[in-house]
Order: structure tokens, then C-alpha cells, then sequence
């Protein structure tokens, strides 16, 4: 805006001027002239914004009690629109706070969505203010004007997730995010220059998991070898119990191995019968899949132990590309309200 300057209403004494003795004063009104910065002369017309990127996933977590589930959002990136007239041409600034128990940023990469492609952005932080983490980015970019969230300048973070079990419970004010974009002295409007994403609202929940360990054996065959599980012990995370009809998924090459029998089963250390079931056996592309059924519940901090035993395979070569890998199962899969997913599997050791 035009900074108007103010015009005084008094008479400056000192622009009085005489002409003979007889002759009526002439005065002149003298005008104060306020000194204004350069960008404040001149209408603003470069009104810069935050918007979302139009991608990004949540991660679900849980209350502190354990009794509720939320989703959380991943700060995916952030685009810088220009929804004035005139193009913005500078360096822009734009930080980026999250709670550090959750994410780790390393770096932030932008792209003016040209044949230029990503860049890496100037990075520092974090500034931490108890478990706030504030992360900054710093390039030089041209806005176009009326640039949007595909047109924009998008930004995003090098982030690594931290809140896999058994980090996965959070009060939900705490996983917000928050981008703030420095405003440019230019700047028309600075009230969208903050964009805050806050948790979704909790539900009812009944959290559960199974926590796997696993040792691994290479058998050869033919002019080759696999791995297979020799042993494993599955840990129920709960709080909720691990319930009968979930199972133990087996899956390795079929050159090595046919039909699985569970032994020396055992829960918190004490000897169990028919625990474990075989439910399923199946072959397809040279990977055999074995399922093991739990006959009962397993309650929160069970232990369930035991080892695998081999019929004969196959034989001959193992097939280019099978690994091996098992997993807890539960019978109602994909559950958002299971726990510890990053843990309740183990794939084949390399080499």
C-alpha cells in the first residue's frame, strides 16, 4: 500500500515574507514528507500461499490408554503457490515443526515443476523446543503468478518415520504438523503462509499384534541353497490377546521342503499340545506356502515357541527369485487395530 504522507495543519513562522511595510503576509503551508521503504511504495501484488501436495498417506496410532486409534497425517510435502499478479522472484525460507518422537528430517528437496526437475534445498535444524523439532529449507525459486498445488513449487521433507512399535503410542495434538513459509516483505496476504495438519479424531479400539523371532537355516539342493525357518517364538504385544484362529504363515522355496510339523511348542516356557495346526499347504511358482493355525488365544505377553520340521521337497534347483519369509497371520487381515507390523515378520537372511 501507498503510505500517504501527513500534512501539517500549522503555519511555519518561518515562511513569512515581507513586502513593505503596508503589505499583507504571504504564507506558505509546508508539507512533512515520511520516509517509506521502497517495497512499501508500491501496490503488493505477489501474494504468496501454503497448499497441500494432493498425495500423502496416514499412519494409524494409538492413545496412551491403548483404548483408542487415530490416523495421523505424514508431512508428504507442502506447495508454495502465487496467487497474485505479478511474478515472485527471491529466496524463500519455509520451516518445518513436528514432534521429534515421531520424525526424523534430513533435508528437503524442491521442484518448480519444470523441465528442471527436484533440487536439494539449503537445510538446518532442528531448533528443538522440548519434543517440537523445527526443520528449515532455504532456496531461491520464481513463482509464476496463479500458480496452484499441481502448477506450484513443491517442497518436500527427507523424513524417516519413528513411530513404529513400540513407539506407536501418542497423545493425537501431538503428531501435528505444522509448515510455515517466512513472509517476503512483498507478500499481499501473510494469513495463508501457515499451513497446520492436526491428528484425525480417535475411535474405539481393541489394539493386538505378534512380535516374531526367527532362526534360519540354509539347506542345499540340487546345485544350489535356500533358507528356510528352523525355529521361531511369537510375543503377544497387546493388550489386547492374540486370538484363536490367527495363524503363522511359512513360505519358502519348494525344492527344500513339503509339509511343515510344528515340535517342541511351548507357551511362556511350559509344554502345549495341538496348539498349532497345519491349515494350509499350497505351490505356486516354485514357492511353497504353509499356514499354521492357532487352536487357542495367546494373552497379552504370551510366548509362544517352537520348531519346524521338514518332509522332503522337491529337490533339485531352488527356484531363481523364491525367498523365504514368515509372518504372524491374524484371521482378520489388514486390521488397523493391529500393533507392531514392522515386527511381526521376518524375511530370509541375505546371502
Amino acid at each position: 500500500m501507498k503510505s500517504l504522507s501527513p500534512i501539517s495543519s500549522g503555519l511555519d513562522r518561518r515562511s513569512f515574507l515581507k513586502v513593505g511595510a503596508w503589505a499583507v503576509p504571504t504564507m506558505a503551508i509546508a508539507t512533512a514528507v515520511t520516509a517509506t521503504p521502497a517495497w512499501a511504495a508500491t501496490p503488493k501484488t505477489v501474494n504468496l500461499a501454503l497448499e497441500g501436495p494432493q498425495f500423502g498417506s496416514s499412519i494409524p496410532l494409538f492413545t496412551p490408554a491403548l483404548t483408542q486409534r487415530f490416523d495421523a497425517s505424514e508431512p508428504a510435502g507442502t506447495v508454495i503457490v502465487n496467487t497474485g499478479t505479478t511474478a515472485y522472484k527471491g529466496t524463500i525460507v519455509l520451516t518445518l515443526e513436528v514432534d521429534s518422537r515421531l520424525w526424523k528430517v534430513v533435508g528437503f528437496t524442491y521442484d518448480t515443476r519444470t523441465s528442471a526437475g527436484s533440487a536439494a534445498a539449503k537445510f538446518s535444524g532442528p531448533t528443538m523446543s522440548g519434543n517440537r523439532a523445527t526443520y528449515t529449507a532455504t532456496f531461491t525459486a520464481t513463482i509464476a503468478p496463479g500458480t496452484d498445488p499441481f502448477t506450484g513449487v513443491l517442497v518436500r521433507p527427507k523424513a524417516t518415520f519413528l513411530g513404529d512399535y513400540p513407539n506407536d503410542v501418542f497423545a493425537p495434538a501431538d503428531t501435528a504438523y505444522t509448515w510455515r513459509l517466512k513472509t517476503p516483505n512483498d507478500d499481499a496476504d501473510t494469513s495463508d503462509n501457515v499451513w497446520k495438519i492436526t491428528a484425525g479424531k480417535p475411535v474405539s479400539a481393541k489394539p493386538f499384534g505378534g512380535a516374531l523371532k526367527v532362526k534360519w537355516a540354509k539347506i542345499t539342493s540340487g546345485n544350489g541353497s535356500a533358507h528356510r525357518p528352523s525355529s521361531a517364538t511369537l510375543t503377544s504385544i497387546g493388550p489386547n490377546p492374540i486370538k484363536a484362529g490367527d495363524g503363522i504363515r511359512v513360505s519358502f522355496d519348494a525344492a527344500i521342503g513339503g509339509g511343515i510339523t510344528p515340535k517342541s511348542v511351548t507357551v511362556n516356557g511350559k509344554a502345549v499340545s495341538k496348539l498349532l495346526t497345519v491349515a494350509e499347504n499350497t505351490v505356486s511358482g516354485g514357492r511353497r506356502s504353509v499356514l499354521l493355525k492357532l487352536s487357542s488365544a495367546l494373552a497379552a505377553k504370551d510366548v509362544l515357541s517352537f520348531t519346524l520340521s521338514y518332509s522332503a521337497g522337491t529337490g533339485g534347483n531352488p527356484t531363481p527369485g523364491v525367498s523365504s519369509q514368515i509372518g504372524y497371520a491374524p484371521a482378520a487381515a489388514n486390521s488397523a487395530d493391529q500393533r507392531g507390523g514392522n515386527v511381526s515378520y521376518a524375511d530370509q537372511p541375505a546371502g
